[in-house]
């Protein structure tokens, strides 16, 4: 039982940080755009990495904020449904339908690893003059399907044992 409540809390730190890391990444991303407003408008001189790098900063935030919405649970559901289910009947529909998920996941995990070691072993650049590394980025798609995996195994334990009990699992 302390490994699950060791497992489950350190799952939750890992996403919790990436959430974190990924808002400052989004500062980041709006300091430049703000930079590059400046330097286009007010200067005439636009530049030519700000662009591509804003890209690469918001493809990072959408592929790692997955992790921590799913954490906290916040992705769409059917709410008009869903919320008139007690908690036991929402652990055990998540329970039921939680194979499509850990179904899409996979795919996504697989078909990334696959598509960001093509990228890696020919140290892709993008098509930009600047011809800025973009393997980096790709490599984002494996790590973020691998910790919504591990987010997933978390919540998945957690709806098994509210869905077994009929309480909130706790840890």
């Amino acid at each position: 039982m302390a490994s699950i409540k060791f497992f489950l809390k350190t799952v939750d730190a890992i996403s919790e940080w990436s959430g974190k890391f990924i808002a400052f990444t989004i500062l980041a991303g709006i300091f430049i755009l703000v930079y590059e407003v400046i330097l286009r408008y007010l200067f005439n001189a636009p530049a030519m990495w700000t662009h591509g790098t804003c890209q690469r900063i918001f493809a990072v935030y959408y592929v790692l904020a997955g992790v921590y919405v799913h954490r906290d649970r916040a992705h769409v559901n059917v709410e008009i449904l869903y919320n008139r289910f007690s908690i036991r009947k929402k652990a055990i529909l998540n329970v039921i339908t939680s194979p499509v998920f850990f179904a899409f996941c996979g795919v996504l995990l697989w078909q990334g690893i696959k598509f960001a070691w093509t990228s890696v072993s020919q140290f892709e650049p993008d098509e930009t003059p600047w011809r800025a590394p973009i393997y980096p980025i790709k490599l984002m798609i494996p790590a973020g399907a691998f910790l919504i995996l591990l987010q997933g195994v978390a919540n998945l334990v957690r709806d098994l044992s509210t869905a077994i009990t009929g309480r909130v699992c706790e840890y």
